[in-house]
């Protein structure tokens, strides 16, 4: 037999390197397990999402509203985000736009339940924008991408991109901390939101955690779920003492910044008294405009509705059209204009003999007042909606000249007319065009009653003036009228449904904002990475 030989010894092999670390867990079961819980959760965020915008203005409930469903879609479907997502935006949406069914009566003429019946309508389609927000976010969960860099940027791309009959942004909610506001000058009222989304998320992983702790689940975050936390807070931290620093900005500017008196009109005509009696209408503008002549005010503003006279596009001089029209200052007012049989809504300002500067044409009508949607096509439309008007959108934006402020020289205003003072892009194109050093809105909320809506609408107005670092003029047919400054402050204001004046200095200002220069670029960053994330897989190492 042959000797067995020993096995040969082993060549120890070096450590083998360890493996990669797994990718974060998607969850596949709801935290929230319960579906009664999952709405209760949802309506919980829409009642909160409306108490805290403007007009209820308790703005911390801005602050926590969306962590509640956030919560509450986690590991849940894309289908089932999207069905809670529009119960909670239905609900935030109707709280806060209650008031669109009293304007769709009063705008069209319909009867009351079918105006509820055209506002659920409206309410519903724009819950949808938080409908698509949680479907995104449930879809950037499945691909493995954090919440903290998924929330902000499918919630900014979603404002920046769904269409909407009156536009607001989110970080509208925070309009009376000016101290939070001031972003809006880097990146617009969009960028001003990263704020609120990181904290949303923040607040998400924080009930997150707590819920797994509670139930020994685990989270996507793991170890990590206090990054959300701590990105909130370098954001308050940042907008603090980035708000802090341009408001004293603002107002060191102020002392050396030309200057220039202005008054404001607010007459409170009934809706169709302008229609009906335009003689009295005149006769109550001309008056008090001749009292505020006694307090030097070289610019006197009225509002949208102040006349109802019809101009030829080749009027030069208003005192051929108006023999009493007042002497003395500059006046800035709205009228109708006809041209080649088309009637734009317009803005015009005369100097103190008359004599009228180029006029400018409302551009963005208001739909079901200025026009009906695909009124053109199908004409008994406007038969339906008698009280709808039938205008033809201006051209392109043009600015007027002011008379002198108090360095002598000759400046620019925009007069924005009714909601564009609520259309960030539509101002921002404005003001590369023209370059105005003042920004005024003649305007006629009459139209929406003793609600909140003209105080949301001057709430909206306020991150214009941020944007742009311009003073910004207001002139109400029934409030609100007033005068805003370069950081989002009003400097006065008026109350709604009452017959009165205001006279504010407001200060003409040369500099240029980041977000005047570059425009939207984090709405496009914001849209750019949504879509990256919504259709592309996480990558790990």
């Amino acid at each position: 037999m042959s000797e067995s030989k020993p096995p040969p010894a082993q060549t120890p092999k070096p450590d083998a390197a360890p493996p990669p670390e797994p990718p974060p867990a998607v969850a596949t079961t709801p935290l929230v397990a319960s579906k009664a819980a999952a709405r209760g959760l949802a309506v919980l965020s829409g009642v909160l999402l409306f108490l805290g915008f403007a007009g209820f203005d308790l703005w911390p409930c801005a602050v926590l509203a969306q962590g509640p469903i956030l919560l509450a879609i986690r590991g849940r479907t894309p289908k089932q985000s999207f069905w809670l997502g529009w119960l909670a935006g239905t609900i935030g949406i109707g709280g806060g736009f209650y008031w669109i069914a009293s304007m769709l009566q009063t705008f069209s003429g319909f009867s009351l339940p079918v105006s509820v019946l055209f506002a659920s309508l409206l309410w519903a389609s724009q819950g949808l924008q938080f409908a698509l927000f949680y479907t995104g976010v449930s879809l950037t969960d499945r691909k493995g991408w954090p919440r903290l860099l998924a929330i902000p940027a499918v919630f900014a791309a979603l404002e920046f991109i769904f269409p909407a009959l009156f536009p607001w942004y989110y970080a509208n909610s925070l309009h009376n901390v000016p101290a939070l506001i001031q972003t809006a000058d880097l990146g617009g009222v969009i960028f001003t939101g990263l704020l609120l989304t990181l904290s949303h998320a923040a607040i998400d992983v924080t009930l997150a955690h707590l819920v797994a702790k509670k139930t020994q689940r685990t989270i996507p975050e793991g170890a990590r779920w206090r990054w959300p936390i701590i990105a909130a807070t370098i954001a308050w931290f940042f907008s603090v003492i980035y708000g802090v620093y341009r408001i004293r900005e603002v107002d060191q500017e102020d002392r050396t910044a030309p200057s220039l008196r202005v008054g404001v009109v607010q007459e409170n005509l009934g809706l169709q008294e302008k229609r009906t009696d335009p003689r009295s209408a005149l006769r109550r503008h001309i008056a008090t405009t001749n009292r505020m002549l006694a307090q030097d005010v070289p610019l006197i503003v009225w509002s949208e509705s102040a006349l109802s006279y019809v101009f030829d596009s080749d009027l030069r001089n208003v005192h051929d059209s108006i023999r009493q029209w007042p002497t003395g200052t500059h006046i800035l007012f709205g009228a109708l204009r006809e041209q080649d049989g088309r009637l734009y809504n317009t803005a015009y300002m005369a100097d103190p003999a008359g004599v009228l500067q180029q006029p400018y044409d409302k551009t963005y009508l208001l739909a079901f007042g200025e026009y009906l949607p695909f009124g053109e096509t199908f004409p008994a439309l406007y038969r339906w909606s008698p009280n709808s008007g039938h205008f033809t959108a201006g051209a392109q934006p043009v600015s007027m000249q002011l008379p002198p402020a108090s360095d002598g020289q000759r400046y620019r205003v925009a007069p924005l007319i009714c909601y564009e003072d609520i259309l960030p892009r539509y101002v921002h194109r404005f003001q590369r065009q023209t370059d105005s050093h003042l920004l005024a809105v003649i305007l006629n909320d009459a139209w929406f009653g003793p609600t909140t809506e003209p105080w949301i609408h001057m709430a909206l107005s306020k991150f214009r003036s941020i944007e742009h670092r311009r003073d910004f003029v207001r002139s109400a047919n029934s409030g609100v009228s007033g005068f805003i400054d370069a950081a989002g402050r009003v400097i006065d204001h008026t109350q709604t449904f009452t017959v009165e004046n205001k006279i504010a200095t407001v200060h003409l200002r040369t500099r240029l904002t980041i977000y005047r220069r570059t425009g939207d670029w984090f709405a496009w960053a914001s849209l750019i990475a949504a879509a990256a994330m919504i259709v592309r897989r996480r990558k790990t190492s």
